[in-house]
């Protein structure tokens, strides 16, 4: 009889052996694992078997009757219950679930392919212990993988390397008919906005609603704002308005108006409606000048305060405000019409004393640009400067927003090979 196996065990080298009564009689094959992934470290509950050729002749027996696992066959112990097969809801086949699937790997923050999964064997229990996502895990499949491995090592004196993710950072990404197996929202929300943006970018269209409907509108806002145009307009166009409009208010002004110009018309009307009256206004206000203008790239939430205040006034309006403001680093000085007299840095106002006035330390060699200046201009004054942000003025030396250096090379990166 051939020896136990120690493990650890592949879906693939477990699929299709032959599985034994206790007194060695031929019951089927194994056609899959039927696994609950609601759980910290997911256990297999049932072996699914197919009863001669008829695919649909699927029997079942619990994990816990399972005795031994050797290179041939699944032996059984007595007594073992064989049940005719209908999938309950709260377990799911992985053969058919995540073979071949994208997940979410949390935490190299990416979409991979499964390409087999890993389970070790403890307490009588079986264990999703990794996933494969790498070239052996697809020769292994084939059956290739120890012929193809000896190769490399013969001919190349290369290892094929594994490629293995530890089962809690992954996360299945399921239809939303099957949305109760949860994407793990706190995980996502969790991982910076770029690299959320990016897995939502590699998803496709049930998949992106699905993440996109479980996330709060501002985690969904910071990602949009670092994804590409027509991946927006894909994730608005199925969306209601309110929703799409929840999620539009959490952006800055200038990314909402970015976003918003590239929408069909009809939709971004429907949007409006749904506004916040100000905030609809702003973003209007924004859209009048084009999107490599200054009126256009700059962002209205920043901080400008009267000269008469001092150092605690403005460090208490920042703390106060600071889930409103895209500019914190620097704090713009204005008189009562709102003409730009000087700037500080929040270097500045955290080293010095707290009952300083503002305008005694607030810098008057001003670097400002005009509603129309293109961004060529401006980005020059920031190559010149090293500035963070710039403020724009319009001909009565009002400041009517601030641009971030972030904003300026989401137009110039196209035109430098991103």
């Amino acid at each position: 009889m051939p020896e136990p196996q120690r493990g650890p065990h592949f879906l693939s080298r477990l699929v299709h052996k032959r599985i034994l009564s206790s007194d060695g009689k031929l019951l089927g094959k194994l056609s899959d694992l039927a696994v609950a992934l609601d759980m910290p470290e997911p256990e297999v509950t049932k072996l699914v078997y197919r009863r001669g050729l008829w695919r649909r002749n699927l029997w079942w027996v619990d994990w816990t009757s399972v005795d031994t696992i050797n290179d041939r066959s699944i032996g059984l112990k007595p007594g073992a219950i064989e049940t005719p097969f209908s999938n309950d809801a709260e377990e799911f086949l992985l053969k058919d679930f995540l073979l071949d699937k994208q997940i979410v790997d949390i935490h190299g923050a990416k979409v991979v392919r499964v390409n087999d999964l890993q389970f070790l064997r403890s307490d009588q229990k079986m264990i999703i212990a990794q996933v494969d996502v790498g070239m052996r895990g697809l020769l292994r499949r084939l059956g290739f993988e120890d012929a193809v491995v000896g190769f490399f090592n013969w001919f190349f004196d290369y290892s094929l390397k594994d490629r293995f993710i530890a089962w809690h950072y992954v996360h299945p990404l399921t239809d939303p008919g099957r949305l109760r197996l949860q994407i793990p929202q706190a995980a996502l929300a969790s991982l910076h906005p770029a690299d959320l943006a990016d897995i939502i970018e590699e998803l496709d269209l049930h998949e992106r609603a699905a993440v996109v409907d479980g996330l709060n509108e501002e985690v969904v806002a910071e990602a949009l704002e670092e994804m590409d145009p027509r991946v927006q307009r894909a994730i608005m166009s199925q969306l209601e308005p309110e929703k799409a409009a929840d999620i539009i208010e959490e952006m800055s002004p200038d990314e909402a108006a970015d976003l918003i110009a590239d929408l069909p018309p009809d939709m971004a009307t429907g949007i409006f409606k749904e506004m916040d009256d100000e905030y609809r206004q702003t973003v209007k206000d924004l859209l009048v000048h084009e999107e490599d203008e200054a009126g256009g790239l700059m962002t209205t939430q920043f901080v400008a305060l009267p000269r008469d205040k001092i150092i605690v006034d403005a460090l208490a309006y920042i703390r106060q405000h600071a889930g409103e403001i895209d500019v914190v680093y620097y704090t713009y000085i204005v008189d009562e019409e709102s003409r730009l007299l000087g700037v500080i840095s929040l270097k500045e106002l955290l080293s010095n004393d707290i009952f300083t006035p503002l305008n005694r330390i607030m810098t008057t060699r001003l670097v400002a640009v005009n509603m129309d200046d293109d961004a060529d201009e401006i980005a020059g004054l920031f190559a010149k400067y090293g500035f963070r942000a710039i403020p724009v003025v319009d001909t009565d030396n009002r400041i009517k927003g601030v641009i971030r250096f972030k904003a300026l090379l989401e137009i110039l990166a196209p035109h430098l090979g991103k």
